[in-house]
């Protein structure tokens, strides 16, 4: 199913999906179809309006969503549509969908994530999505030399701690250590970054540990984290790092929480075990390197 906006846009994704071996049909709530592919990029008005059709439509037939932003109004569409069900296109050429059209990740692999007794291949998951959408972008700069530098945008890749707001402890002395910790968790993750200056970013790419890190240091401050602000953290770009944060969420690494200031936007945080496990970590760390630190 295609819902593009305008008859331009639908006409792009329609012979998008022909590429990819699909059957295009124009949108109709009353048939069921495995894909429905929809640009959200210049929804505004009407953007409320259309998410509660999209997710009743979802939850009727169980098609998987490609949805199409920008990064300016991915919390409301994130917040809003069903987990599980849904791939994200931020700011991204229509050739990185592709490889979801192809099978990449087709039903049955987002059905696999919904089973907890399965460990979720992660290493796999990288490697088929990322070096097809690779592919995908390489072709395109092949076809249009001018697409360069568009599709090869990355995310600003490190984000500064909150100043002041750390939460409460029971004693000084957990309060001095936990802040400490902190300040090593922020370190860690500016010194990650600082690799950037001098090697190319793809050579470190590692979006899931870049995501605990952002979280746990988080967490530690008290400060909750949006959609959009760990898709900066990942160092990867926002299509990437939602793969990531969708996959780490299914597998029940990550929780979402619904902010309850604004039920329109939710915040990721780690799951209580994923939390004790990098507890033992950074021990384990800290205790090894104590006498250097």
């Amino acid at each position: 199913m295609i819902s593009g906006g305008s008859l331009e846009r639908d006409a792009k994704l329609a012979r998008l999906a022909t590429l990819a071996g699909c059957t295009p049909l124009p949108m109709d709530d009353t048939q069921s179809a495995d894909f429905i592919l929809i640009d959200l990029s210049s929804e505004t008005d009407r953007l409320n309006d259309t998410l509660l059709r999209i997710t009743d439509y979802l939850q009727k037939y169980r098609s998987t969503a490609l949805i199409w932003s920008k990064m300016e109004s991915l919390e409301v569409i994130y917040a809003a549509l069903p987990q599980g069900q849904c791939h994200f296109l931020v700011n991204a050429d229509d050739v990185e969908a592709m490889p979801i059209l192809a099978g990449a990740f087709g039903r049955g692999g987002m059905d696999r994530l919904h089973d907890r007794d399965q460990e979720v291949e992660f290493r796999s998951l990288h490697q088929i999505s990322d070096e097809l959408a690779e592919f995908a972008r390489t072709l395109a700069r092949m076809a249009d030399p001018e697409l360069k530098d568009k599709l090869q945008d990355k995310s600003i890749s490190y984000r500064a701690a909150p100043l002041g707001g750390f939460q409460g402890f029971p004693n000084e002395n957990s309060v001095t250590k936990d802040v400490a910790v902190t300040l090593r968790l922020r370190e860690v993750i500016k010194l990650r970054r600082l690799r950037d200056r001098f090697f190319p970013p793809d050579l470190f790419a590692d979006p899931a540990w870049d995501i605990l890190l952002d979280l746990k240091a988080a967490a530690q401050e008290g400060q909750h984290v949006s959609v959009s602000s760990l898709c900066i953290a990942a160092a990867v770009p926002p299509t990437t790092a939602l793969r990531w944060i969708s996959a780490m969420t299914e597998s029940g690494m990550l929780l979402r929480r619904q902010d309850p200031a604004d039920a329109r936007r939710v915040f990721i945080e780690l799951s209580a075990e994923t939390s004790a496990k990098m507890d033992d970590y950074i021990v384990a760390v800290t205790t090894r390197f104590a006498p250097f630190i």
